[in-house]
């Protein structure tokens, strides 16, 4: 009960503007566009080996069990407990700046470890192309990959970069808001408008086929998407930009 009696009081209304409200959705779309993309794209890296159409559908079946169970379940439960008031951060709405804390000190522990965890897999995953980048200039073809001329340099400048993303990222406490960009910018187009791109250039289906027309339709439908979450991405980044100061978890009241 004492736990509880700190949690903030439940609000679950919307902006009361109609504009507040299309930025919100558009927001909302870009990060699950976020959420589905780092789901997905690892399983497409998976799955070249054939028959690949087979692998595809399970590995996408299982993503998308995965991201309900963790990703959504938490935002939805999360919503519940503390309505329109919940941070980005779901440890930052458990964990108060004053009060005790909302959940077990071993839950909060183990949530940690869980996000790090997380945190290396997608350094691993999506950084690939940088560290190929960096590692070309620095390795040297005439010794072995794990020689210590080859193997010190890049644990170095991974190293490196890591702590660089990890500077940047404590230091803009805008975790929702970079997401919805990341979303906006990088994954709708990915998912949504790449893939019908291609299929319509490498299958080329009769331009007056069905296929062909729903294919324009979806690259058009979600470039606008795109655009409009890119626009209500930057909008609440700018609108939060007033409200948090540097290496700041909180808001500035």
């Amino acid at each position: 009960t004492g736990m509880m009696s700190n949690a903030p009081v439940k609000d679950y209304s919307l902006s009361p503007s109609k504009s507040g409200k299309m930025y919100d959705a558009f927001l909302s779309i870009s990060i699950l566009a976020t959420v589905f993309g780092n789901g997905i794209l690892p399983e497409i890296q998976a799955t070249l080996a054939p028959p690949a159409a087979g692998k595809m559908v399970k590995a996408l079946v299982l993503c998308y069990t995965v991201v309900f169970f963790t990703f959504y379940l938490s935002a939805i439960s999360g919503y519940w407990a503390f309505g329109n008031k919940v941070q980005s951060n779901a440890l930052q709405s458990l964990m108060p700046d004053s009060g005790p804390s909302l959940a077990p000190t071993w839950l909060l522990g183990l949530a940690v470890v869980l996000v790090l965890l997380q945190l290396l897999a997608i350094a691993l995953v999506y950084s690939q192309v940088a560290y190929e980048i960096m590692e070309k200039g620095s390795a040297d073809a005439g010794h072995g990959r794990f020689s210590w001329r080859n193997l010190a340099p890049r644990v170095a400048l991974r190293t490196l970069y890591v702590a660089a993303c990890a500077f940047v990222a404590a230091a803009l406490p805008f975790f929702g808001d970079i997401v919805g960009v990341v979303g906006a910018l990088g994954f709708i187009p990915l998912d949504f408008v790449l893939p019908v791109v291609m299929y319509n250039m490498a299958l080329a289906p009769p331009k007056r086929s069905a296929v062909y027309v729903i294919n324009v339709a979806i690259m058009a439908l979600f470039t606008g998407v795109g655009i409009i979450g890119a626009i209500a991405s930057v909008r609440k980044l700018v609108l939060d930009a007033g409200q948090f100061k540097l290496f700041s978890d909180h808001v500035i009241s």
